[in-house]
């Protein structure tokens, strides 16, 4: 808990007990001040007085970066210094605390900075305290100088389903960035009441953490700690209801050359009763009939599941016989269907590529949109290929969009990489993250020149067909600007702004 009693707000230096005598002797030198009070001409000069308090800073807000409080304020006039006071469980027992400074030769505790429009941007710099600890923490900032620090801000809590979804008013949507393939190291449910957290370490057997809520207002509460295979956890994905979490794990295998990382299985947990419970674990053993026997697939890098978590969809690479896997491999995707509490292989379908780069799978399990990552570049336009599902459970090829689909450098593997992609849950409103094309300038970002280098490509289905509808960019939107879809498919936030649908087109905001 955090004290806001006016002893909490003391100003050092500017309130001092004076013992009676003391009190006396002033009053007495003030009545004979045209006489003097003790000294002469060559006392020394008293030192000046302190320097005034200081505000509160203005603007203090928190954001989330990489699962951790990244903290903005401005600057505050007469200021030389500011602290950070943490109460790490908000509402809960455990007291309020400053944040220790900044220290050069640990390089740990809270350093800040201004920025370019100088405003001061500040983090917590190699803290142990895992994210999970901090999920109801409460923060409060204020200024200080030569004559001590000013009063606090407000307390403001760090809200982290806000640094990994957007809220809209179907309900929260993830965040997604250019990176977004290498997986989340946090969902949330699209009530805002479900969080999970993917396991950090690596090299060691890791857990993924789910936590409710009863309410947005409420504190985060540990509901499980699940484990999944013996080594680390790669990737992490909970449906939409937040009933359903599916996590892939990693595996170390040896041989001559020494160990590598492959992929384990997916495992899927189901929620019952506010209890979490192991449900399926699907490897290459169980892969879908679609897949050469004996299947030497290997489940790769993306998951996606429908909003009830009935259907799950993943990459997964087969390589060609003999081979032993590398461009000589084909892509596919896999999915999973399930009937009640029991998971059954459903269909592979053939990704015309090598390796995939994205996928997206509407909330309704109807629609899957996959894109290559062409590690060859043999495709000068790159790929979006639609399939749809019927009601038996067999997906057909509905669609070939040819799209200029952004490209990123993963910092693990450095090859080249395609954009993100979300589907609305009907399966109707597609968003891809494409390139920046030369003459195409939208909403005040030119073409040739500009320091844009994504845009999201909104697409619609009528009748089977595919149309592109219109593009949302900002200017210097960047590969890491986070954008989403709303479940409904009527609106996409990016980089701040709001696009809406009417009549079918996108207008800029």
């Amino acid at each position: 808990m955090f004290d806001t009693s006016p002893a909490s707000r003391n100003f050092p230096g500017l309130f001092r007990a004076m013992n009676p005598l003391q009190t006396a002797w002033l009053l007495g030198c003030a009545t004979m001040a045209l006489v003097g009070c003790g000294g002469g001409s060559d006392d020394t000069t008293p030192p000046p007085p302190p320097s005034a308090p200081v505000a509160a800073p203005a603007n203090f807000a928190i954001a989330v970066e990489y699962g951790s409080p990244q903290f903005r304020w401005s600057p505050t006039p007469g200021a030389t210094r500011y602290e950070l006071h943490e109460d790490p469980d908000g509402q809960g027992p455990l007291p309020e605390a400053k944040v220790d400074d900044y220290n050069e030769t640990s390089r740990a505790g809270f350093r800040y900075q201004q920025d370019t429009s100088q405003n001061f941007v500040g983090a917590l710099a190699n803290t142990p305290v895992p994210v999970s600890a901090r999920l109801n923490a409460i923060y409060r900032l204020r200024a200080c100088n030569a004559g001590g620090c000013g009063g606090f801000t407000d307390a403001t809590p760090f809200d982290i389903a806000k640094g990994i979804s957007y809220e809209f008013p179907s309900g929260r949507a993830p965040l997604l960035t250019s990176a977004s393939a290498y997986g989340r190291y946090a969902m949330v449910s699209r009530d805002g009441l479900t969080l999970a957290l993917r396991g950090a370490s690596l090299g060691a057997t890791t857990t993924t953490l789910v936590f409710a809520r009863s309410s947005t207002s409420h504190p985060w509460q540990q509901q499980a700690s699940l484990q999944s295979g013996t080594y680390f956890v790669d990737q992490m994905l909970l449906s939409a209801d937040g009933g359903t979490l599916a996590v892939r794990s990693m595996k170390q295998v040896w041989g001559d050359l020494g160990s590598r990382v492959v992929a384990d299985a997916v495992y899927v947990y189901q929620r019952s009763a506010g209890a979490w419970s192991q449900q399926a674990r699907l490897d290459a053993a169980g892969a879908p009939a679609g897949c050469p026997q004996p299947c030497q697939a290997e489940i790769a890098d993306h998951m996606a599941l429908s909003t009830d978590g009935n259907l799950l969809a993943v990459s997964a690479v087969i390589p060609a016989a003999g081979s032993g896997g590398g461009a000589s491999a084909s892509s596919a995707v896999f999915t999973y269907a399930r009937t009640r509490t029991t998971w059954a292989p459903q269909a592979a379908l053939n990704a015309e590529g090598t390796f995939i780069a994205s996928l997206a799978l509407s909330g309704d399990g109807s629609t899957l949109a996959v894109t290559d990552r062409d590690l060859l570049r043999t495709s000068a336009t790159p790929l979006v290929l639609v399939f749809s599902q019927n009601g038996g459970g067999a997906w057909t090829q509905q669609g070939r969009i040819p799209a200029t689909l952004s490209i990123y450098s993963p910092p693990i593997s450095g090859g080249p990489e395609y954009g993100a992609m979300a589907l609305s849950s009907d399966g109707s409103t597609l968003a891809v993250n494409t390139a920046n094309v030369a003459g195409q300038g939208v909403c005040g970002a030119a073409g040739p020149g500009s320091t844009e280098t994504q845009r999201i490509a909104l697409l619609s289905r009528a009748g089977g067909t595919w149309q592109l509808q219109g593009q949302a960019v900002m200017p210097r939107a960047l590969p890491w600007t986070p954008w989403a879809l709303a479940s409904d498919g009527n609106a996409l936030f990016l980089g701040g702004a709001m696009f809406t649908r009417s009549g079918g087109a996108w207008p800029c905001p």
